[in-house]
């Protein structure tokens, strides 16, 4: 038995010290309940009763950003295997003209956004003893959705519906001020968002880069002028929050977030183009295991691997980690799987 709460485990460890144990969560994209946020909130609160995690990631659908400035999607309709995007219907932007449409928003007006508030508070009331971390997604993550482009790297395929055909480096060769404009509008009202999200109960906040770091999509200098800035802006909404960023897939530059306001940073570790989890960083460390690993078949092989990533990486880290997936888990991950990896963490 342990006096550590859920909450101490995770303060002490985002502050750099010891816990009795490093604190551990799963999550998924629960792609079937994402419709209503009333339908969210049940399965969120469903899946943490029945695991039992450290703290709970709020998974709202990907899309309410873009809808929150007129955008609109077929939900019965996700076009492409895994990816939790439901095909687009309507883009806000589709010409660089329509930048400039792009405002600041009244969260406490915009249905959208209080949908999703309301989701932690229902959340937090089906989970009292756990704390909850809610999701921003960056403003150029919330450009790309506006105007129906991929906010990845690869162009193995487009957005979901989507008919525009130019990509973010389009827009800013079109009309560079025009992109800035729309980001500083975004930024600001995601700032407000974040504060809503804190008021309403969310204990912390994951701040989705995605792969916005992949060169395919960004140089650092590209970086640095049109994410890094509204980033902060948006990041400062959040203050009083225990916050970390997911910057995805290949390429993932975890040290570019080390003077980002932030406690902690979540990667792929254990892509061979990223910094292993032993990495000098100066922000806590989230992570633990792969994302794609937790998919795979539940063999003995495949569990005795996730034991031993978890294990190793609790050894390279002196457990001053937070364990969770590489990132979002499949909804086909076996309990078998899940199972290996909580006890790794937990042992």
């Amino acid at each position: 038995m342990t006096d550590w709460t859920k909450l101490d485990r995770l303060k002490a460890v985002f502050a750099g010290e010891h816990a009795d144990r490093p604190p551990v969560s799963a999550y998924t994209h629960e792609i079937a309940a994402e419709r209503t946020g009333e339908d969210l909130a049940k399965a969120t609160v469903a899946y943490q009763r029945k695991w039992d995690w450290d703290w709970v990631k709020l998974n709202p659908r990907t899309v309410h950003y873009a809808e929150a400035w007129g955008n609109s999607y077929d939900y019965d309709n996700y076009p492409v295997p895994g990816l939790p995007i439901p095909a687009q219907s309507k883009a806000s932007v589709s010409d660089p003209k329509d930048l400039w449409n792009i405002n600041e928003l009244d969260v406490d007006s915009n249905p959208f956004i209080q949908e999703q508030i309301k989701v932690i508070r229902d959340v937090k009331a089906g989970a009292p003893d756990t704390p909850v971390f809610a999701t921003l997604y960056s403003p150029v993550n919330v450009l790309a959705k506006i105007a129906g482009i991929p906010s990845w790297g690869g162009t193995a395929f487009g957005v979901p519906g989507s008919a525009n055909t130019r990509t973010f480096a389009d827009y800013i060769n079109e009309d560079r001020a025009g992109v800035h404009h729309a980001l500083h509008a975004i930024a600001e009202t995601l700032a407000a968002y974040a504060e809503a999200q804190r008021k309403a109960g969310a204990d912390g906040l994951v701040f989705v880069i995605a792969t916005l770091t992949d060169p395919s999509f960004f140089s650092e200098a590209e970086f640095n002028e049109f994410s890094r800035a509204y980033d902060a802006v948006a990041l400062d909404g959040a203050s009083g929050s225990l916050r970390l960023v997911h910057t995805c897939g290949a390429s993932s530059h975890p040290e570019w977030f080390q003077s980002y306001p932030l406690e902690g940073i979540n990667w792929d570790h254990e892509d061979s183009s990223n910094s292993s989890i032993g990495a000098p960083l100066s922000k806590t460390k989230v992570g633990g295991v792969s994302h794609l690993l937790l998919a795979q078949e539940p063999d003995e092989q495949t569990l005795q691997n996730i034991r031993g990533q978890v294990t190793s990486a609790r050894e390279a880290t002196d457990d001053i980690l937070v364990v969770a997936p590489t990132c979002s888990v499949s909804s086909a991950a076996s309990d078998e799987a899940l199972s290996a990896y909580k006890q790794a963490a937990e042992e």
